[in-house]
Parts: structure tokens; C-alpha cells; sequence
């Protein structure tokens, strides 16, 4: 049995940072080497997270490396390709979500770890946060009862698609954002969606020559009779009191429930912002490094089962059914934005 576990990181990114230092903390994880088409900031991570190795080409850094495991974070729509490598390699995958955007996409990665044999956890990290988890507690004990309707609310500040994410225009808030929402509900509710009918809105990204829907709404109706709507935009002003707005409320025939993410407790008010991703309103979470520099929040959890689950051979809480079926839902989103009618599953 494996007593640590050597770690390749394929994409550096902004959240793959997170991932990063949550695999460095861990006493039974290590990073071996980075690999990015990003040389300079490959560079910076491996300095800074002190990875001894640098990759432009991951799979050199597969060929060369003795790997137990890759942790994919590169664009969503890319996906793919890098997925099949490594379990192809036999190498176990923590892949960052969705699994793809595309279904054809998904179906291949389902099909490649089930013939791998390998671990494939998809990083739906919701489900590691205290209030999600309560929800799904209290659903499991019959307090809230049959789910009837519920509302789920994720939004991001503008800043994201202009100027975090180089491939805003090739994803959209249904894939980027919407889809924590959608694999939280589905996951709390307990059973499947069975059709969708979707709106958007495209006014201030296109203006700024990215096109894509500013906002995104879907009403989703489950196989238990549930009709959820989900409410996503990516445009909220830079003066929004954070870097995202998450609210969900479930209602059942015995009682309901209410997750309020976006005012966590914690405002800071400054002269000013040195960045373009500072807010007044801290986020604690998705990461946390008030101690000694150490990831925690739902991240580090997130990393810890999956680590937990190669090393004490036990199968992921997050499947690869509950990894594909997010995207099902949001492909049929985006059907019905293309058809302007309602998409049976």
C-alpha cells in the first residue's frame, strides 16, 4: 500500500494555485512537477510551493516522473486529451470541474477511468463545505421532506471573465459557474433532472468583444417533481462587495433550507484594492491561509479525501456518474439557450 503519494500538476492557474498548496500542506501528498504552456508562471509556482521539477509539456513530465496521480486544472474545454493520457499512464486523476463541456468529451473520460481501473475524483468542492453537507444531512433524516422548488443563486464579479480567465469567451456562467450550483442541488436532492428550460442575456460581454451570456437562467425540473431555478451571472460591478454572490434555498413539504454564501461575516474596508480580485467581502470557505500559510476550507478537504481514498483504497464520495451528470445538465442548458425551448434529459 502506498504511503505517500508523488503528485503531478498539469496547469498552474489561479485555482489550480489552491490545489497546489493543498497538496504541498498534506503529509501524504507531495507535487513532483508542474507542468504548464505557461513557462513564467510554471516557474513561479515551483518556486514558491518549492516543486522541483517544470514541464512545459505534460506529458514529458509523465515519461520522466514516477507519478502516482495527476491533478488536471486546465480550461474545462480542454479537458479531455489530458485525462485520457493519464489514466492511459495509469495514473490515478483529481480533475478540476466540469469533467468536460461537451458530452462526446465526458463519455471518453468516463470510459477511460473505468477501463484504467484507477481513482477519478472531480473536484465539485461545494460538497465539502459545513452548510452543503448540513443540508444534505438534515434531507437524509426526513426534515425537510419531499423536495418541492428551490432557488440556487451563484454569480460572479466582472473581473472574472475580463480579466482572470484568458478563455472567457469559450466558456460561459452555465459551465464556469452555474455548474457548483447544479452538481450541489442534484446531489442534495437526491435524484435526477429530467428537463430544463433555459434564458440568457448578452449585453455587457459582448460590448467588451467577449461573447458570451452575460447571465444565465435555468428552470430544471427533477425526476421526484422538484423544480429548481438556477441563477447565474458573471458581471456583477467591481464595486460588488465580493468576488461572488452565492445564495441556494431548498424547500420541502416539511421545512426548507437557506445557504448564504456571499456575506461570510468578514469585511476589511482599505484605501483602496491593490488587485483586481481584492473585495472587502473575504471568502474563508474555499481557502483560508491564516495558519502558517496552510490551505484550509473546503479546498483542502476536497484534496484530503482524495488522497484518503488512493491511499486506504476506498472509492470517492464524488463518482464518476455525479462528475458526468453536471455537465449532462448544463449541455441541455445550453441546448435550450440554442433552441429558445424547453430540453428533455
Amino acid at each position: 500500500m502506498l504511503k505517500s503519494i508523488k503528485v503531478g500538476m498539469i496547469g498552474a492557474g489561479g485555482w489550480g494555485e489552491n490545489v497546489l498548496c493543498a497538496y504541498q500542506q498534506n503529509p501524504y501528498t507531495e507535487v513532483a512537477a508542474i507542468a504548464d504552456l505557461n513557462a513564467a508562471r510554471a516557474e513561479e509556482m515551483a518556486k514558491k510551493y518549492k516543486v522541483p521539477k517544470v514541464y512545459s509539456d505534460y506529458k514529458e513530465m509523465i515519461a520522466k516522473e514516477k507519478l502516482d496521480m495527476a491533478s488536471v486544472a486546465t480550461p474545462d474545454f480542454l479537458h479531455r486529451e489530458a485525462v485520457c493520457y493519464c489514466f492511459e499512464a495509469g495514473l490515478h486523476v483529481f480533475l478540476e470541474k466540469p469533467v468536460a463541456t461537451t458530452m462526446e468529451d465526458c463519455e471518453a473520460i468516463a470510459a477511460a477511468a473505468k477501463k484504467s481501473g484507477k481513482k477519478f475524483m472531480t473536484d465539485y468542492f461545494m460538497r465539502f463545505i459545513p452548510q452543503f453537507r448540513d443540508v444534505k444531512a438534515a434531507m437524509e433524516r426526513g426534515e425537510l421532506g419531499e423536495v418541492v422548488q428551490g432557488y440556487a443563486r451563484i454569480d460572479d464579479a466582472i473581473s472574472v471573465p475580463e480579466k482572470m480567465l484568458r478563455w472567457s469567451k469559450d466558456s460561459s456562467p452555465v459551465f464556469f459557474v452555474m455548474i457548483h450550483n447544479i452538481d450541489a442541488v442534484r446531489w442534495i436532492v437526491g435524484c435526477e433532472a429530467v428537463e430544463v428550460y433555459a434564458k440568457q442575456q448578452k449585453k455587457k460581454l459582448v460590448s467588451m468583444d467577449i461573447d458570451t451570456p452575460d447571465s444565465v437562467q435555468a428552470l430544471v425540473t427533477f425526476e421526484n417533481g422538484a423544480t429548481v431555478l438556477f441563477d447565474s451571472n458573471w458581471i456583477l460591478p467591481r464595486t460588488f462587495d465580493g468576488l461572488n454572490d452565492q445564495f441556494v434555498r431548498i424547500v420541502g413539504t416539511k421545512g426548507a433550507a437557506y445557504i448564504n454564501l456571499t456575506n461570510q461575516g468578514l469585511q476589511i474596508y482599505k484605501p483602496k484594492f491593490d488587485g483586481d480580485f481584492e473585495h472587502a467581502n473575504r471568502s474563508t470557505v474555499y481557502t483560508n491561509t491564516m495558519f502558517h500559510n496552510h490551505v484550509t476550507g473546503c479546498v483542502e478537504r476536497s484534496v484530503a479525501h482524495f488522497a484518503d481514498c488512493i491511499l486506504n483504497d476506498r472509492e470517492p464520495a464524488i463518482t464518476i456518474k455525479d462528475g458526468v451528470e453536471p455537465t449532462r445538465i448544463a449541455c441541455a442548458i445550453q441546448e435550450s439557450l440554442e433552441k429558445g425551448i424547453p430540453i428533455k434529459l
